[in-house]
């Protein structure tokens, strides 16, 4: 009987260890229409930032569903276009979102939406202004060619845009400026490929 009740007592001890780590396996969604409320975590400015650059932003709460996965994830994006204030011509800073990260490992990419964004005109005055904007879509094109390599996703890039109507300043998001964007479509947030090291 010995042998028979040392079975079942490490089948049991294996059910209770594979469990939490199958549970921990699990992707974590990230559902369609859901808002991610982020704060910038460096200054962008339409005064020196260069296409191509990156960033990155501190999800805060309220988080998407109230999922508590979400504190402190990161979303990582970059600049796509730069138009600086001159004679002429309205400043612009345009850029797009690559992807998301939780603190656990898990991660996508993902396309979002620019709903708001506080951001500062620079003047005279130095007034700070909450500006309310729709992103503009970059588009699955080319999403799909940026994590064909390296994430292996096809998910479309979406970005924002900032405007300022005086064309002698710049606009800029501060370093701690909330932004707030819409998720286009459902991602599932999955841990990283482990890639075996050759010996």
């Amino acid at each position: 009987m010995k042998p028979i009740r040392q079975a079942v007592a490490w089948t049991v001890l294996s059910l209770a260890m594979a469990l939490p780590l199958a549970a921990s396996a699990a992707p974590v969604y990230l559902h369609a229409g859901s808002m991610v409320t982020s704060k910038i975590n460096e200054t962008v400015d339409s005064g020196s930032a260069q296409g191509g650059d990156k960033f990155t932003m501190t999800v805060v709460a309220p988080y998407p569903n109230n999922n508590g996965a979400y504190d402190n994830a990161h979303v990582y994006g970059h600049v796509t276009h730069v138009v600086r204030a001159g004679q002429g011509q309205n400043p612009t800073l345009e850029f797009a979102i690559d992807r998301i990260a939780l603190v656990n490992g898990r991660q996508a990419p993902v396309s979002m939406m620019l709903q708001s964004h506080e951001t500062q005109r620079h003047n005279n005055m130095g007034n700070v202004a909450m500006t309310a904007a729709a992103g503009m879509i970059l588009g699955n094109m080319i999403g799909k060619t940026l994590f064909k390599s390296n994430l292996g996703g096809a998910a479309g890039l979406a970005a924002g845009a900032l405007y300022a109507n005086n064309k002698r300043t710049n606009v800029s998001m501060r370093s701690g400026s909330l932004i707030v964007m819409e998720v286009r479509h459902t991602v599932a947030l999955t841990r990283a490929p482990v890639t075996a090291s050759r010996h």
